[in-house]
Formats: structure tokens, sequence, C-alpha cells
């Protein structure tokens, strides 16, 4: 065998095995204010990595779902949203796990949400990440100097 033909093999088997990790790296796009995902995962431990970008300073609130047993298992050890942990509640066998945010967490830039866990054989979750624009403080500011402005102007009007 040539030393060509042995490079082209390693070079097969190198990329090939990266090719079936278990570990999920994504980027949803949102739909207004709703962006869903999923992941299927073979059996293993996993951590997976959702980027979303949003412009400004959002509220944002996260639900990830499995539903499964046996060969369809899934486990979720932790999940974090911009490090922030998410709660986890699960049935009394473990049928049904649930992963959400407490309350709705302000945050600004990329939101990561990353999920671990461990899972049987073709095992799969799903989620939705939900936000809502927060106002910037100069807006703020801006709406709070015209209500002083025109509570001037009635003030004054009153009194002329």
């Amino acid at each position: 065998m040539s030393i060509k033909s042995l490079a082209l093999a390693a070079a097969i088997a190198a990329t090939s095995s990266t090719a079936f990790a278990n570990d999920v790296v994504d980027a949803p796009a949102f739909a207004g204010l709703t962006s869903t995902f999923a992941a299927l995962h073979s059996a293993g431990a996993f951590t997976d990595t959702f980027t979303f970008t949003l412009p400004g300073i959002t509220s944002a609130n996260a639900s990830i779902i499995t539903i499964g047993a046996g060969v369809a298992d899934i486990d979720f050890t932790s999940a974090t949203l911009n490090s922030m942990p998410l709660v986890l509640t699960t049935d009394a066998g473990g049928f049904v796990e649930l992963l959400y945010t407490p309350s709705s967490y302000a945050v600004t830039g990329p939101l990561t949400l990353i999920v671990k866990g461990t899972s049987a054989s073709n095992a799969s979750y799903s989620g939705t990440l939900n936000v809502t624009a927060v106002p910037e403080p100069e807006t703020v500011a801006l709406m709070l100097a015209g209500l002083g402005v025109m509570g001037f102007v009635a003030r004054r009007r009153r009194a002329a």
C-alpha cells in the first residue's frame, strides 16, 4: 500500500469519527420573538450549545422537554442560559423531564443555552426560547423628560 493511500485512509477515518459526535452546536433563528430547537442523540453523554443572536437588551425565558423511556430516554444533568441555571423537574418514573427558567432573565447580546445530559440510543428533546424587548435606559429617560415637559406646560397654562 502506498503512503498516499495510507494518508487518505487516515484522513477519511479521522473525519468520519468526528461526524458521529454526540454534541450539538447550533444557532437557531427566531420566528418573531420565539425560537425552537431540538437535538437527537445516540447513546452516551452530551453537551449541547445553542447560540441565539438578538440585538439590544431582552428578557428571555426557556423551556426544554423530553418524554421517553428505555432506548428513547434522556436524563438531563444541567442546563444554563447565559450561565443562569434552569430548573429541572421530573415525574416519579423519569419518563418526562422538563427544564425551565424560573422567571424571565434580562440579558444582553447573544444568548447561549448549554444543555448537558446522558442519552440512551436514539433519544431526543426539544425546546423553545421566548424573548421580549426591554426598553433601553435612554428611551426611559427620554420618556420621563417628555412627561416632565408636558407637566411643566400644563402647570404654566393653569397659572396664567
